[in-house]
């Protein structure tokens, strides 16, 4: 029981660094953002993350973890990096924000997804990591069709 509260808690603090991640990448967007759409947009993401991140730091601290220490991780501050480059290039930074945003919102989908193909989650923990997945595939399929709207 404990190797499996500790390989669940260790999924969980990974899907926590995901959320901080997103927190930061989508407040830098709102910031960025010219138009009031976007920064709208930008700052519901900026409550929805951070809503999953309290969330998924309740379940750690279920689990024993201790949630509150967890911050971005590196490859989403190499992400940041990396967007904060295309902002500085780009004449369209709600363009740019949203493409960010879509390789974001992909990657955190790929690693939601290995994470409910572990059969030792509980249904709990199940329904809750579907949930936010789901969330942030709507968040995903919008900043795609805000792409080519805005192409």
């Amino acid at each position: 029981m404990s190797t499996t509260n500790d390989k669940l808690k260790e999924q969980l603090e990974h899907l926590l660094l995901i959320c901080n991640d997103g927190i930061e990448g989508y407040r830098k967007a709102a910031d960025n953002s010219k138009g009031i759409e976007f920064t709208t947009l930008f700052t519901d993401y900026v409550i929805q993350r951070t809503e999953y991140a309290n969330e998924l730091k309740a379940e750690i601290r279920v689990l024993g973890g201790d949630a509150d220490n967890q911050t971005g991780g590196t490859l989403g501050m190499l992400h940041r990096i990396w967007t904060d480059i295309k902002y500085r290039l780009s004449s369209d930074e709600e363009h740019a924000a949203l493409e960010a945003c879509i390789t974001g919102e992909k990657a955190a989908i790929t690693e939601y997804d290995a994470v409910l193909n572990d059969d030792t989650l509980t249904p709990e923990l199940r329904e809750l990591i579907q949930d936010q997945r789901d969330g942030i595939e709507r968040a995903l399929i919008k900043a795609e069709q805000l792409v080519r709207v805005y192409s």
